[in-house]
């Protein structure tokens, strides 16, 4: 099982989604947060995920950035505690930046 870090909207989102595999987790951080906005071309992406992969973003990201209230409800707004609760409970972590 594998932690995704995006901290970029765009190409790493694309290239990461593509290597997510079932029982993975992702978390958007920095300006990979913007990935949540209900945007076409996001929600063909984010359609495409196994059922199994869980999807987080930074809340203080998205709270810099004014769009809290943007996710989709597949989403879950993270603080500081639960990134290293994720951390230490995947076996790895990837970062797409």
């Amino acid at each position: 099982m594998i932690l995704h870090t995006i901290n970029k909207n765009g190409n790493c989102l694309t290239r990461a989604l593509g290597m997510i595999a079932k029982g993975d987790a992702i978390l958007l951080l920095e300006d990979g947060v913007y990935a949540v906005m209900e945007l076409p071309q996001n929600t063909t992406l984010w359609d495409s995920l196994p059922d199994s992969v869980s999807c987080y973003a930074l809340a203080d990201d998205l709270a810099a950035r004014g769009i809290s209230d943007k996710m989709p409800p597949f989403f879950k707004a993270a603080d500081w505690q639960d990134f290293v609760s994720l951390a230490v409970t995947y076996d790895k972590i990837i970062s797409w930046g």
